[in-house]
């Protein structure tokens, strides 16, 4: 009989006194089976990730452990290859801003210290006929000559830094957060290194523009042999034409400092801008990392260093021509001359100073005087950013090629909840005249005049439908009948 296994079951547990959720006595002393750990739980567990840990019972049954790979080895692996990144990214920087930059700034030079030349070469396209030509007569050497002396005098330049920065209480380097007196005493530290470092410069200059085809090729330490002779004839020049080294080291230092202020504000305020940029980028991509890593710090480091020193030294090329004027005055140098490509010029001034060489170039070849080779400077930082940029895509794919691939965490679907069962049906929808026996709040009892009509059904004012009328007591006769008959 249909209902008969649910009636028994509910009375068995009616006799026990024990809910169906719960297990009885017989249950839980009963020998587990394998296949019991993997009924479908009551209750969430907390070892439902990892079934291994935490039961003795799983630790009798042979289930394989999953193979996790330790966190802490793949960032490790991760920090080194960005760290070998960032060092790739400085190596190329370094190597692009000393060596693939040095025959322009060895073409800006000789433009800058040409007084006599027709040619301005402020854009870069006529520089192309003279630098062939000059490359026809001299070779590629005569690109990349005074490179050693340049060095040189960057590395005095640092060593004199680090040495004042040890016996004085001047700091070699500041923050953002440094106050106005640390900031003034690092400043003065530059401005003495400068200084000391004007005569090795001059002579560096002289090595730099001088022609090979005219002159001897100097020596490795003739930079300092030279740089000593000028200091220490520090008043009196060896020549009539040659300023004093203490007319020079004015206009150098003030051309060293600027550059570095002007190059450091323009870097600070370009990172700040970049960082910003990538948070941006990274929020709009959904996951924003707490430290970019130490080669998106490289890249954003060189970037705005390479900003710095672009502006700066286009803000102060007049002053860099008017100095570089001032160092060749009365060294007897004779330099290539590029109207051409294929003639050499020597070099003849007489300026008493910084403003008398100012108002002499303005006046006899213009204010387009002041900036000589300026096409020279453009091509050499759009090399420049080219060859940084090309270097950092390269070594970031290959920095993301040889990271492993992070293997994606093994979790358990979670148990779908039960679908809830269909609402309770009223028995009044399954037969029409049974809700007249069982009032309810949601359906009253209706009068005995209503009992034969159904509570869907339209009005009964309608003409065109009637209700058909039902005998409750014979319908229930039929049904008591039928339940003596089965039994």
């Amino acid at each position: 009989m249909a209902g008969l296994d649910d009636y028994q079951f509910f009375s068995n547990l009616r006799e026990r006194d024990t809910p169906f959720w719960q297990k009885t006595f017989e249950e839980n002393n009963r020998p587990m089976e394998p296949s019991d750990y993997y009924r479908r739980p009551t209750e969430f567990p907390e070892n439902l990730l990892n079934p291994t840990q935490g039961s003795p019972q799983m630790s009798k049954l042979n289930v394989p452990k999953p193979s996790v790979q330790d966190p802490q080895k793949g960032n490790a692996v991760d920090m080194q290859l960005e760290k070998y990144g960032e060092l790739s990214i400085n190596i190329v920087s370094l190597c692009a801003e000393n060596l693939l930059s040095h025959p322009f700034i060895v073409v800006r030079r000789q433009c800058q210290v040409n007084v006599n030349s027709q040619r301005y070469h402020v854009l870069p396209l006529t520089l192309v006929p003279a630098l062939i030509h000059m490359q026809g007569c001299q070779g590629f050497s005569a690109f990349w000559k005074g490179l050693g002396s340049v060095l040189t005098v960057r590395g005095v330049t640092l060593a004199l830094e680090d040495c004042l920065s040890k016996f004085t209480p001047w700091p070699k380097e500041i923050s953002p957060h440094s106050s106005l007196k640390t900031i003034g005493q690092h400043l003065l530290l530059k401005c003495t290194a400068l200084a000391l470092v004007t005569p090795f410069y001059s002579a560096s200059l002289v090595e730099t523009v001088q022609s090979e085809i005219a002159s001897e090729r100097p020596g490795v330490f003739d930079v300092f042999k030279e740089g000593l002779t000028r200091l220490l004839s520090f008043t009196q020049p060896q020549t009539g034409r040659m300023l004093p080294v203490w007319l020079l080291i004015v206009p150098t230092v003030t051309h060293g400092i600027m550059q570095y202020i002007i190059g450091t504000a323009t870097s600070t305020i370009t990172s700040q801008v970049l960082r910003r940029y990538y948070r941006q980028d990274q929020q709009k991509q959904g996951a924003v990392s707490k430290d970019g890593g130490a080669l998106l710090d490289a890249t954003v480091r060189l970037q705005s260093a390479f900003c710095g020193h672009l502006v700066a030294d286009v803000i102060l090329y007049p002053l860099e021509t008017v100095l570089h004027r001032l160092h060749m005055q009365g060294t007897r140098t004779i330099i290539d001359s590029l109207d051409v490509g294929y003639e050499v010029k020597p070099i003849l001034t007489r300026y008493e100073g910084l403003f008398d060489c100012l108002n002499t170039t303005v006046h006899e070849e213009g204010v387009l005087g002041l900036f000589k080779g300026f096409g020279s400077l453009c091509v050499q930082y759009a090399l420049y950013g080219a060859v940084l940029k090309f270097a950092q895509v390269i070594i970031r794919e290959v920095t993301l090629a040889l990271v492993p691939p992070k293997p994606k965490p093994k979790t358990q679907d979670l148990v779908t909840p039960l679908t809830p069962s269909a609402p309770y049906t009223p028995i009044s929808a399954v037969h029409q005249g049974v809700a007249s026996l069982q009032p309810s709040p949601h359906h009253p009892p209706t009068s005995p005049r209503l009992r034969g009509v159904h509570l869907g059904t339209p009005p009964s004012s309608s003409p065109r439908y009637k209700h058909p009328e039902v005998d409750l007591r014979a319908e229930l006769e039929k049904h008591k009948s039928s339940l003596n008959y089965e039994d």
